[in-house]
Protein backbone atom coordinates (compact mmCIF):
# COMPACT_ATOMS: atom_id res chain seq x y z
CA UNK A 1 0.00 0.00 0.00
CA UNK A 2 1.26 3.46 -0.87
CA UNK A 3 0.80 6.46 1.38
CA UNK A 4 0.83 10.23 1.14
CA UNK A 5 2.95 11.61 3.96
CA UNK A 6 2.88 15.30 4.88
CA UNK A 7 5.67 16.46 7.19
CA UNK A 8 6.21 19.76 8.95
CA UNK A 9 8.74 19.75 11.76
CA UNK A 10 7.83 17.00 14.24
CA UNK A 11 4.28 16.64 12.85
CA UNK A 12 3.61 13.88 10.31
CA UNK A 13 0.26 13.09 8.66
CA UNK A 14 0.05 9.73 6.86
CA UNK A 15 -2.94 8.59 4.79
CA UNK A 16 -3.59 6.09 2.02
CA UNK A 17 -2.44 7.68 -1.22
CA UNK A 18 -5.76 6.95 -2.90
CA UNK A 19 -7.42 9.34 -0.44
CA UNK A 20 -5.61 12.40 -1.86
CA UNK A 21 -7.85 14.24 -4.33
CA UNK A 22 -5.73 17.31 -5.07
CA UNK A 23 -3.20 19.80 -3.83
CA UNK A 24 -4.27 23.40 -4.40
CA UNK A 25 -2.03 26.45 -4.05
CA UNK A 26 -3.59 29.39 -2.21
CA UNK A 27 -2.36 32.97 -1.83
CA UNK A 28 -1.20 32.25 1.73
CA UNK A 29 -0.10 28.59 1.47
CA UNK A 30 -1.46 25.31 0.15
CA UNK A 31 -4.51 23.08 0.72
CA UNK A 32 -4.47 19.28 0.60
CA UNK A 33 -7.95 17.97 -0.30
CA UNK A 34 -8.81 14.39 0.58
CA UNK A 35 -11.84 12.18 0.01
CA UNK A 36 -14.69 12.38 2.53
CA UNK A 37 -14.34 16.19 2.57
CA UNK A 38 -11.16 16.26 4.68
CA UNK A 39 -8.89 19.26 4.08
CA UNK A 40 -5.48 20.11 5.45
CA UNK A 41 -4.84 23.83 5.09
CA UNK A 42 -1.24 24.99 5.49
CA UNK A 43 -0.80 28.71 6.02
CA UNK A 44 2.72 29.82 5.16
CA UNK A 45 2.88 33.33 3.75
CA UNK A 46 6.60 32.92 3.01
CA UNK A 47 6.16 29.85 0.77
CA UNK A 48 7.32 30.66 -2.78
CA UNK A 49 4.98 30.10 -5.73
CA UNK A 50 7.39 27.60 -7.30
CA UNK A 51 7.22 25.44 -4.15
CA UNK A 52 3.43 25.37 -4.34
CA UNK A 53 3.65 24.44 -8.03
CA UNK A 54 6.06 21.57 -7.32
CA UNK A 55 3.65 20.13 -4.74
CA UNK A 56 0.66 20.46 -7.07
CA UNK A 57 2.53 18.89 -9.99
CA UNK A 58 3.79 16.03 -7.81
CA UNK A 59 0.26 15.22 -6.68
CA UNK A 60 -1.06 15.43 -10.25
CA UNK A 61 1.84 13.69 -11.97
CA UNK A 62 2.72 10.79 -9.72
CA UNK A 63 -0.69 9.20 -9.27
CA UNK A 64 0.40 5.80 -10.59
CA UNK A 65 4.03 5.74 -9.44
CA UNK A 66 4.84 3.11 -6.86
CA UNK A 67 6.07 4.40 -3.54
CA UNK A 68 5.01 6.89 -0.93
CA UNK A 69 4.41 10.50 -1.97
CA UNK A 70 6.16 12.59 0.68
CA UNK A 71 5.58 16.32 1.13
CA UNK A 72 8.21 18.07 3.26
CA UNK A 73 6.70 21.46 4.06
CA UNK A 74 9.93 22.79 5.57
CA UNK A 75 12.10 22.29 2.46
CA UNK A 76 11.04 24.89 -0.13
CA UNK A 77 13.53 23.60 -2.72
CA UNK A 78 12.51 19.93 -2.56
CA UNK A 79 9.01 19.90 -1.11
CA UNK A 80 7.84 16.65 -2.74
CA UNK A 81 9.41 13.29 -3.50
CA UNK A 82 8.59 9.65 -4.10
CA UNK A 83 9.94 7.33 -1.40
CA UNK A 84 10.18 3.85 -2.95
CA UNK A 85 11.01 2.07 0.32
Amino acid sequence: MNFVIIKKGSVEVKLDRNELVEVSPTPDGVVFNFKQGLQLNLIDTNMPIYTKDIMKNAADGFTSASGNLVFNLVDYNKPAMIDAT
